[in-house]
């Protein structure tokens, strides 16, 4: 976490003021930093960079620049940036919710049935992994996390997600690194086999 927030656009110091003072905190925070990642790997200065990024609204770059998205738990920021759509989520590992409770109210019949039999940690886990795959998915889809959770489908161990309402399909990457876990979303014809990924 940098010790001070990063340059954003007057646009987004408008969207600051209109905010809550912990979700506009969240905000500049979050854009500061996805503007001062992307200035560090095109060059361009932070303010340049042509993003529109409204809150509760997915990021969005000029035509040309590729796509993006990003998420934040309590202590971690995770940005994406790609050719293609992209999707992204992070959580951390000792998130506390209740696994049995949460799989029943989001996710169908056939992922409940996986988790039913599982220790309590194993069947947290799971779920965990699951949610984040998941939350990735809607982020490439560009949709609601309400209207969408449910539809998503993954198999463990799977490589792809597919939503079984609309049809989209997607492929997933889901990695553990110390106390996060995170999920990426790529196009379904996707060649990239392993995401880069850079830790600051």
């Amino acid at each position: 976490m940098p010790s001070k927030l990063l340059a954003i656009s007057s646009e987004e110091k408008k969207w600051v003021q209109k905010l809550t003072p912990s979700r506009g905190l969240i905000y500049h925070f979050s854009r500061g930093c996805l503007r001062h990642v992307m200035s560090n790997l095109t060059g361009s200065d932070p303010l340049d960079i042509p993003l529109k990024a409204d809150p509760g609204e997915p990021p969005l770059l000029a035509e040309g620049w590729g796509n993006i998205s990003m998420s934040h738990c309590s202590d971690a920021l995770l940005i994406g940036w790609s050719l293609g759509k992209i999707g992204v989520d992070i959580e951390r590992k000792d998130r506390k919710f209740q696994a049995y409770k949460l799989s029943k109210r989001f996710f169908t019949q056939y992922e409940n049935c996986e988790i039913e039999h599982l220790p309590p940690i194993q069947a947290k886990k799971l779920v965990l992994k699951r949610w984040v795959i998941k939350e990735a998915a809607v982020k490439w889809q560009r949709g609601k996390i309400a209207n969408n959770i449910n539809q998503w489908i993954w198999k463990n161990q799977s490589s792809f997600a597919y939503h079984k309402k609309l049809g989209l399909k997607v492929k997933v990457y889901e990695q553990n690194h110390e106390q996060w876990t995170y999920a990426i979303a790529l196009d379904e014809d996707s060649l990239i086999v392993k995401p880069i990924i850079c830790l600051n």
